[in-house]
C-alpha cells in the first residue's frame, strides 16, 4: 500500500465530497422537475398563440 500524507488524504476526501455534492444536486433537481407544476417542453413545438418562456437551470449549485 502506498503511503499518503494527511494533506493528500484530505485532498482526495474533498474531491470526493465535491463529486457527491454535484451528483446529489443533479438528482435533487431531477426529482423537483418531476413534481414541478409548470409544463415544460424539451423539443416539442409550442401551439400558436401560447406564450413561451425559457428558463435556464444550473444543476451544479444549490440555492436556498
Amino acid at each position: 500500500m502506498v503511503d499518503q500524507t494527511q494533506e493528500e488524504i484530505l485532498e482526495v476526501q474533498t474531491k470526493n465530497k465535491q463529486i457527491k455534492y454535484a451528483a446529489d444536486t443533479t438528482k435533487m433537481f431531477d426529482e423537483w422537475l418531476k413534481q414541478c407544476p409548470i409544463v415544460y417542453y424539451l423539443s416539442e413545438p409550442v401551439e400558436p398563440g401560447e406564450a413561451c418562456v425559457e428558463y435556464t437551470f444550473d444543476t451544479t449549485t444549490r440555492r436556498k
